[in-house]
């Protein structure tokens, strides 16, 4: 299996709608607190697998509500595809959450960089389409 390494911000990522921004910041933060968690020793894992897991998807669930309240203010047309893939995203993080083992952390590992891939692309290619849109509403 290839190695799987560490995600560290980059303002390329950055969409220009400042409180996203900040929230992707902190999502990715989240993740990478998974990846320690995952990445540390095996007793480092399951004292903080949890807590981390919940942590993630918790906040996952609060910047998808706010990003969608955002497309609603400013009617965008596509909000309700947009909100389609969160909510996939959603069941897919939440069917790679049962299967974790509290025994394997290469689970963990696997979680992180389905979220990683995921949020990088979302952030990348989706999320610009619906804040150009808003940030013309903006002005």
């Amino acid at each position: 299996m290839e190695q799987i390494s560490k995600i560290e911000w980059d303002d390329s990522y950055l969409i220009g709608i400042p409180e996203i921004d900040n929230q992707h910041k902190k999502l990715l933060s989240i993740a990478n607190e998974l990846y320690d968690a995952s990445a540390g020793s095996a007793e480092e894992y399951k004292l903080k697998m949890s807590k981390v897991l919940k942590s993630l998807t918790d906040y996952t669930e609060y910047h998808f509500s706010e990003e969608e309240k955002f497309m609603d203010k400013y009617n965008y047309p596509s909000t309700c595809v947009h909100k389609m893939a969160h909510d996939s995203f959603i069941a897919e993080v939440n069917q790679h959450i049962k299967k974790i083992s509290s025994e394997n952390r290469q689970d963990g590992l696997m979680l992180y960089s389905y979220i990683v891939s995921w949020v990088l692309t979302h952030i990348a290619r989706a999320d610009p389409v619906w804040a150009g849109f808003v940030k013309t509403q903006l002005s």
